[in-house]
């Protein structure tokens, strides 16, 4: 009986030693994910549209299908001194009131630190669309205004380096409220105005 209890006793300091060397190991790990996600936290990461403008922007009520050519200038700021980035996904979802009419991927690419990207990209086609009253109107008011109200979300993937360490996939969504005016060959469009883009957290894929 007294070498069941001396046994038993052994087995519970032993469990009691691994249990506090996991909680030392967890509390290290935890200490180092924070430092390290303070130092790379991804605000740092600044995201603007220096550039836009419509070439087409025609929508048809009798075939509900909407034909446009959107040129965005994408612009991401780099502000960290000893961090790079590496964008694994850069995917643009552009709606008109809340209408989606476009999906397109960006070229993917390595960032150094201290370094501003700015990514051209043409997006167009025909697009089915189902524009209620309010969206045509909208639409008509907006056409001879010469400028369309066009939001854009850019779903990003990107991973942060600096020297051998990389982490691990970060997801974002950032949204644009864009003001685009339609090129004309009639009258001169309106200037774009640079717009500051805002970080979300990632909508599911």
């Amino acid at each position: 009986m007294g070498k069941f209890c001396c046994c038993n006793c052994i087995f519970s300091c032993v469990c009691a030693c691994i249990f506090q060397i996991l909680c030392v190991i967890i509390v290290i790990f935890g200490i180092l994910f924070l430092a390290i996600w303070l130092i790379w936290r991804p605000n740092k990461v600044y995201f603007h549209v220096s550039d836009a403008s419509l070439a087409k922007f025609d929508f048809s009520p009798s075939t509900n299908t909407l034909d446009y050519d959107l040129n965005l200038n994408f612009e991401i700021r780099n502000s960290n001194e000893k961090i790079g980035v590496k964008y694994e996904l850069i995917e643009a979802k552009s709606n008109f009131h809340q209408k989606k009419f476009a999906t397109t991927n960006f070229a993917l690419f390595s960032q150094d630190s201290k370094n501003t990207t700015i990514l051209h990209q043409e997006i167009k086609g025909l697009s089915d669309v189902q524009f209620g009253d309010r969206e045509k109107s909208d639409y008509e008011n907006e056409k001879k205004n010469g400028a369309f109200n066009i939001y854009t979300m850019f779903n990003v993937h990107m991973r942060l380096k600096s020297g051998w360490i990389t982490t691990g996939k970060i997801k974002f969504v950032v949204g644009c409220g864009l003001k685009v005016p339609l090129k004309s060959d009639n009258t001169s469009p309106s200037t774009f105005q640079r717009t500051n883009c805002m970080v979300f957290p990632s909508w599911a894929s």
